[in-house]
């Protein structure tokens, strides 16, 4: 809100002893302000500056104290905005402030104290932006805690203070037309954190992961110094990891339900029963080699008692009320889906990586729900590496959607698309048990692998290594895949470009988001014309390790390779 607006607030707030009075007594209605075209303050505006500011002026001991508070609050608010409200400037501001109240006369003090007030409030605010666009800068300029217990109680608390919890970790993705988002939550015995990486967040943790974490607390949100992608630092101790269930049937509640403002049913129970448990389910076993499934009940639809919102614990909350008051026990399934009419939260689907909870906003498809259900399995996305215009070195950017035969990327929206070899690796269902296996290429030779969606035993991947991490150890190697126009796969039929051939992606071990497409044909800018056809070679510029595809048929792709200096 800019200075002027807060003004006509606050001349608003001050235009009535009366109003100051219900406020000091305790039975003021909530405040707002006059009703005037010309004060051009928000509803929005309003509320926030009133949450902002509340207490303070609760505090107020008379209407004199309560004017100067106002005058106060926009003489701070001006001083943020001249200064592109740095948090260094209000940081010296306040160590100055209260330089100057310890040494005061009794006299002076409360006046002091008040723009104490002012400027710690309008401080936090800023470390809460900053603390979702760079918490890095909330870590620098958070005040030591033996400076913090230097401050009058009623600004210490407004300040950033140095804490330890320990809880459940929540891995949330968002799904969205521009972009996918990441948000981390800590669920303690008593409230729910914000979490917020100055550094990389650490993507080899699921939800339900308990750890605990050291960082800097603003309000209900940590900003935490913490990792590179898959190690962790004292700001994040793992104290146990989760192992998601991927195997056998997956009992599954979905759960229709609409709002007081918007009461559509965009589709029948009965469509979405057939999406989740007989096409949905089909394409889980067949990417699965018959292991994996999903079955269970559509309960709804049931209309919430309250207007539609973002809030996704309010609607999980009201929606396993309804539910069970219909007689569903949710204790009786390990995944729950929360479906609803598009409500303008501008995603999709949202679900946490690794945990129980998905929820499909608007169109309710296999395109959808299926990537959901991924996630709900432990899956990031499945990316594709641009290096344009070689294949994987030089300036390469990720491309989050991007690989075009995955669901878990699937930019083209296609109804199918089994997940890559990496991935599926992650679940358990290659190179796992009696899952079909991986080939680890160790010398060279030559090494067949049939079609990758046959529901049989033979080898469906190579396995080829690439690099290792001197740091961490890790080591990111090469999938060679042999796709085939088959079952959920069959939309490759017009693309010949991918079945006369290989695929090649990247992952790296104990690393869930490093999945990569590679484009062996950066020539073009397609990215459903990237596979290594019958007679060409892919060498890696790093190591010298060949890949060469001798020969393509019907039952399986043979392919060549000669390892490197740098083979393992």
């Amino acid at each position: 809100m800019n200075n002027a607006r807060f003004w006509l607030f606050c001349q608003s707030l001050l235009c009535g002893r009366r109003q100051f009075a219900r406020v000091q007594a305790g039975t003021s209605e909530p405040i707002h302000i006059m009703p005037t075209a010309t004060s051009g303050v928000h509803v929005a505006d309003r509320v926030a500056a009133f949450s902002r500011y509340g207490r303070v002026w609760n505090e107020a001991k008379s209407y004199r104290t309560a004017s100067l508070l106002c005058m106060v609050i926009v003489a701070a608010t001006a001083l943020a905005q001249s200064n592109g409200q740095s948090p260094q400037t209000l940081t010296t501001t306040l160590l100055r402030l209260n330089e100057q109240y310890q040494s005061a006369p009794a006299a002076t003090k409360s006046q002091l104290l008040l723009q104490m007030e002012a400027i710690a409030a309008q401080r936090q605010q800023l470390l809460l932006q900053l603390m979702k666009s760079d918490p890095g800068q909330v870590l620098r300029y958070a005040v030591p805690g033996n400076v913090r217990a230097d401050f009058p109680t009623q600004v210490e608390g407004t300040i950033e203070a140095a804490q330890q919890a320990t809880g459940i970790l929540q891995v949330l993705m968002e799904d969205r037309n521009d972009g996918a988002r990441l948000h981390y939550g800590l669920k303690t015995a008593s409230e729910r954190l914000s979490l917020h990486f100055a550094r990389t967040a650490p993507t080899n943790l699921l939800t339900g992961s308990r750890v605990r974490v050291q960082g800097v607390r603003v309000g209900n949100s940590l900003a935490l110094d913490c990792c590179n992608s898959t190690t962790t630092t004292s700001s994040v101790q793992i104290l146990s990891t989760a192992l998601p269930n991927t195997f056998r049937g997956q009992h599954t509640l979905v759960l229709l339900v609409n709002f007081l403002n918007n009461t559509s049913q965009p589709y029948t129970p009965t469509f979405a029963y057939n999406e989740t448990f007989s096409k949905n389910s089909q394409f889980y076993e067949e990417m699965s080699y018959g292991q994996t499934w999903f079955m269970g009940n559509v309960a709804g639809w049931y209309k919430l008692p309250i207007n539609s919102t973002c809030n996704l614990s309010t609607i999980a909350s009201y929606a396993n009320q309804a539910a069970n008051k219909a007689g569903f026990s949710l204790s009786n399934y390990q995944r729950l889906v929360y479906a609803f009419p598009s409500i303008g939260c501008g995603w999709w689907g949202t679900s946490y990586i690794g945990g129980t909870q998905a929820f499909v906003s608007g169109s309710y498809r296999l395109a959808v729900l299926s990537h959901e259900l991924g996630h709900l399995l432990g899956l990031y996305h499945s990316h594709a590496l641009n290096c344009q215009p070689k294949v994987d070195t030089g300036t390469c950017s990720s491309i989050e959607y991007g690989d075009t035969l995955d669901m878990m990327g699937n930019p083209r929206d296609f109804e199918g698309g089994h997940f890559n070899a990496f991935q599926k690796e992650r679940l358990g269902w290659l190179n796992y048990g009696s899952s079909p296996p991986i080939l680890t290429v160790q010398s060279n030779g030559s090494y067949t692998i049939g079609p990758y969606e046959a529901q049989n035993g033979i080898a469906k991947a190579l396995k080829i290594f690439r690099s290792k991490n001197s740091s961490t150890g890790q080591i990111t190697w090469y999938y060679v895949e042999y796709r085939k126009a088959m079952g959920f796969d069959s939309f490759l039929s017009n693309y010949s470009e991918i079945t006369n051939g290989v695929v090649l992606h990247l992952g790296t071990s104990s690393t869930p988001n490093s999945s990569d497409l590679l484009d062996l044909r950066p020539s073009t800018t397609s990215w459903m014309d990237v596979a290594l056809d019958a007679g060409q070679s892919f060498k890696d510029p790093n190591t010298g390790t060949i890949i060469k595809v001798s020969a393509v048929t019907s039952s399986g792709a043979t392919v060549q390779v000669t390892l490197g200096s740098g083979g393992n």
